[in-house]
């Protein structure tokens, strides 16, 4: 019996001492700083989607522009940096809030001077978001009609639900809701 208890003792104590992070430091939400890779941490939620995304929509409309293999290769790459792009600038725009919302950084005995150590009555600028991310859209609109030819492009841009155009919002609540708070 004695033996019984000192097994499930020593095994409690390893399974304890398994579970708390090296260098009494809790984790960070168990994500990577700032949601990138970091010493070979995993990658942000939109690297590991983007690809997926961008070849479901570009494969379903592929037939209806008559796309070439390398133009359709081109779309793929194109449909998934500009994914990339707004979901990242969505991201450091969320997390900015984030760290205005909880009184912004906080050093070792809130010795960073000036900064506020109580949460502000801050709203996500939701219209400096917008802005940014309607700069990436013409952006990539221009590098969509340089990929295409005239026909195409006039078919693309009849083809509102592949654009990411119209997806503010979604892309935005999506970013969000995989955007863990670091502070």
């Amino acid at each position: 019996m004695k033996k019984l208890l000192f097994t499930i003792a020593a095994c409690f104590v390893a399974v304890m001492a398994s579970a708390q992070p090296m260098g009494g430091r809790p984790p960070m939400g168990g994500r990577p700083p700032m949601g990138g890779p970091m010493g070979g941490m995993e990658k942000p939620f939109y690297e590991l989607e983007s690809d997926s995304i961008a070849n479901a929509r570009i494969q379903d409309v592929a037939g209806r522009l008559d796309l070439t293999e390398k133009q359709l290769d081109k779309m793929v790459k194109l449909y998934a940096q500009e994914f990339e792009e707004i979901c990242r600038n969505l991201q450091m725009s969320v997390r900015e809030f984030q760290m205005m919302q909880n009184g912004g950084f906080r050093g070792r005995g809130n010795m960073m001077g000036g900064m506020q150590t109580t949460p502000t009555n801050v709203q996500f600028d939701t219209a400096a978001a917008k802005k940014t991310y309607d700069q990436i859209i013409a952006k990539y609109e221009k590098r969509y009609k340089k990929a295409l030819n005239d026909d195409q492009y006039a078919l693309w841009q009849d083809m509102a639900g592949t654009k990411l155009d119209n997806k503010f919002s979604s892309i935005l609540q999506h970013v969000q809701d995989n955007t863990e708070s670091m502070f």
